[in-house]
């Protein structure tokens, strides 16, 4: 069930961490990073370039790097704005004079994270030997690069509407649209230009006294969204597997493509459901990392000790949920199945709160002392208790 996942964005848009990262891991056969600038330097701040290294030794996980940054220029002509849909490249600065080369760049961006010349040389030569660089302009993940792609998307109009829709649904500041949504595109030889009656006034006001306040939305941001997920719906096929990325981006994925993000959002529920029943007053292994309580670098000893825990997620039925395998298999012993029902019940329900009967009876299974000890061979439970339980309380 858990076999693969492809990670780009968390929601709001902003790069992955090392908790997500490492939430990924627990439960994943194979985590799959696409790294941009900002994801990079976000995770040199954060476990820094050795760790990451070490992170791209493993088997379980790869990445790949994917420099260019896709956005809409916007020109005004007359009374009218043109945009335009880019990819592009940092090409030089004033103290650093022009960088041309993948590895220019790279470096530069490591020493600006102030690491120290020597190292920031060494560090780039070790990434780029270990993950592979590709360009969201080229034909790799789709013919004709992903911003030709986007521009045949968004002249449809009828997907267009439905995409702006989902995304003031679901952007900070924005509303549910009525059925007079208007918000149609026209490509012309000089670029695209937008007509549409999305109030953008009132949308700006309730961004502006947000916490954080946000930037104003504009078209040219509605249009960059639209290529975001036509990027993420390229990297999706390619890669297969599980995708995750941001909520504005998923929900316009699902305006065409439904069916291709489902079995994403039903193993993300499972898991959500499986921290809050299994775990209900821990926090999460993103959560424990991203704050400090956790290093990345404890969390890779727990996860050398997860090898049985993740073979038994991988095992899960698609067709079933992670709670309920997860009660199932911590309950299917033999001198479980043959008490009585009333025995059952006494020996294991005694502080078994009424209203919740499964999350108690999974509670009482994981603090059960005498159960650990009765139970013949491995259970999902021992992992729980002995490691995951242990790792995610606050100390």
């Amino acid at each position: 069930m858990f076999d693969h996942v492809v990670l780009r964005r968390a929601d709001g848009g902003q790069p992955i961490s090392a908790g997500q990262i490492a939430e990924a891991l627990l439960f994943y056969q194979k985590v799959h990073l696409v790294i941009d600038r900002g994801t990079l330097l976000g995770l040199v701040k954060q476990i820094g370039m050795p760790q990451l290294l070490t992170l791209l030794q493993r088997q379980d996980f790869s990445a790949v790097y994917c420099e260019e940054m896709l956005g809409t220029s916007t020109d005004n002509v007359g009374a009218f704005q043109i945009h335009s849909f880019v990819a592009f490249t940092l090409s030089g600065d004033k103290t650093a004079g022009e960088l041309k080369t993948v590895d220019d760049r790279l470096r530069f961006d490591l020493e600006r994270a102030e690491l120290p010349k020597a190292e920031a040389r060494r560090f780039t030569k070790a990434f780029l030997d270990r993950v592979p660089v590709r360009k969201f302009s080229g034909n790799h993940f789709i013919a004709g690069g992903i911003t030709e792609a986007a521009k045949r998307d968004v002249v449809d109009a009828e997907y267009t509407k439905e995409a702006v829709r989902q995304i003031l649904q679901v952007m900070p500041g924005g509303y549910t649209t009525g059925p007079d949504l208007k918000f149609d595109v026209i490509d012309s030889k000089v670029g695209i230009h937008v007509f549409t009656n999305v109030d953008f006034e009132a949308i700006n006001r309730r961004r502006a006294v947000g916490t954080p306040p946000e930037d104003p939305l504009t078209p040219a941001h509605l249009l960059s969204s639209m290529l975001e997920a036509r990027a993420d719906l390229a990297l999706a096929s390619f890669y297969g597997g599980d995708f995750v990325t941001s909520a504005s981006a998923s929900a316009i994925i699902q305006v065409r493509y439904a069916e291709l993000l489902r079995r994403s959002a039903l193993n993300t529920t499972s898991l959500q459901k499986f921290a809050e029943v299994v775990l209900p007053d821990a926090k999460t292994v993103a959560e424990v990392i991203d704050s400090g309580e956790r290093t990345f670098s404890e969390f890779l000893v727990l996860l050398d000790k997860a090898a049985r825990f993740k073979n038994w997620t991988k095992a899960v039925n698609p067709d079933e949920n992670l709670v309920r395998t997860y009660v199932r298999d911590i309950s299917s012993e033999g001198w479980i199945q043959r008490l009585p029902q009333k025995s059952m019940r006494y020996a294991f329900t005694l502080a078994l709160d009424a209203s919740n009967p499964v999350a108690g009876m999974i509670a009482g299974f994981v603090d059960n002392f005498v159960l650990e000890k009765l139970l013949s061979g491995w259970r999902p439970n021992h992992f729980i208790s002995t490691r995951l339980q242990p790792f995610v309380t606050p100390r």
